[in-house]
């Protein structure tokens, strides 16, 4: 009987009802699988299987960093046979349903994976609800129970791919790789870690703790000053969306005034230091103009850097100390979100 690893990281849900649906078509096909969730502390499987699928959401053009990480710890292999899902979302749009873009993420896991010495022969994608529900409106049931069937259909495709071992690589062209992969390098570095910082829980929360638990990445965690202990979010989200999704008192909102002031501080404060460092640098450094405009390029990058480390750590701690008091986190929790419906795959 041959065998089938398949490793999997999801958000909200889509990309578990996909595996899910994989698993059931390859054990009817009489394949022998064995299944792992990526999450902080699991480690790669390290048996000898005949197969590999990775599935896993697209996050801004690319595979999410927790993914990313996980591929690169893979054993180095002899050539097994490996395939790769992206699970994009979808909407309606005037009647049009409008899929979900991957970008450069199927040829960056590719590259990961060859890398690491494996047969990748097959790359695709799958299309179902859109859950961005930090930025978006989440799909109307209507437009789920729609779209559902069309990414099923996806799936099942990849899978009859896969059985029969068809060779099919997806390719988005030089230029969309390479502005997709510019993007999906800053939100993997800065993007997603400034996303989560967003979050608050307003005043329905009752302190439950499950986001806490549910975090997959563990950056959630639970700040338990009387009278009511609520979540707050750490530097490492990977902005899955699993949170604001989940909360069953639909208490999870983006804070736009923390939003607004936050980036306000760090673009202030980044704005005077370029003019220092345009003003100062010529007077302590008596270099030549090439040589200067390369070290105020590097001096600019690294306050850059630095005062975004400044604002989202210390700064967005202090505020989260604020929101100790009542009055502040009612202020705090104003959000365009609360009117946002939520969305949750059914597996």
């Amino acid at each position: 009987m041959k065998t089938v690893a398949i490793h999997y990281f999801t958000g909200t849900g889509n990309t578990a009802h996909s595996v899910k649906q994989i698993k059931e078509q390859l054990r009817a096909a009489g394949y022998e699988i064995t299944v792992q969730q990526v999450k902080k502390g699991v480690v790669p499987l390290t048996g000898a299987f005949d197969y590999h699928i990775f599935a896993f959401p697209v996050l801004s053009w690319a595979p999410p960093v927790i993914m990313k990480r996980y591929m690169r710890q893979m054993p180095v292999s002899k050539g097994t046979k490996t395939a790769v899902l992206a699970v994009n979302g979808s909407i309606f749009h005037d009647g049009k349903l409008v899929k979900g873009y991957t970008g450069q993420a199927l040829e960056q896991a590719e590259s990961i994976l060859r890398h690491k010495k494996y047969d990748v022969f097959l790359t695709a994608n799958a299309s179902f609800p859109d859950n961005w529900t930090q930025a978006t409106n989440p799909c109307s049931k209507e437009d789920s129970a729609a779209i559902f069937p069309l990414g099923d259909a996806e799936v099942r495709q990849f899978t009859d791919d896969f059985i029969g071992e068809k060779r099919s690589l997806y390719r988005c062209g030089w230029f969309n790789r390479l502005w997709s992969y510019i993007v999906a390098f800053l939100f993997g570095l800065i993007g997603r870690r400034a996303l989560g910082k967003f979050y608050i829980a307003d005043e329905n929360c009752t302190g439950c703790g499950i986001c806490v638990k549910q975090c997959p990445v563990r950056t959630i965690k639970m700040d338990n000053h009387k009278p009511k202990g609520r979540p707050y979010w750490g530097t490492k989200c990977e902005d899955c969306n699993r949170c604001i999704n989940i909360c069953p008192e639909r208490s999870i909102q983006v804070s736009v005034p923390l939003l607004i002031i936050l980036f306000g501080i760090n673009i202030g404060l980044t704005i005077y230091a370029a003019r220092a460092i345009l003003l100062y640098t010529p007077l302590w450094l008596h270099v030549g103009r090439i040589p200067l405009f390369g070290l105020e390029l590097l001096f600019k990058v690294i306050a850059t850097l630095l005062l975004l480390w400044v604002t989202f750590v210390p700064i967005a701690a202090f505020f989260q100390m604020l929101l100790r008091i009542p009055g502040a986190r009612r202020f705090f929790s104003k959000s365009y979100t609360q009117n946002f419906r939520r969305y949750k795959a059914d597996i």
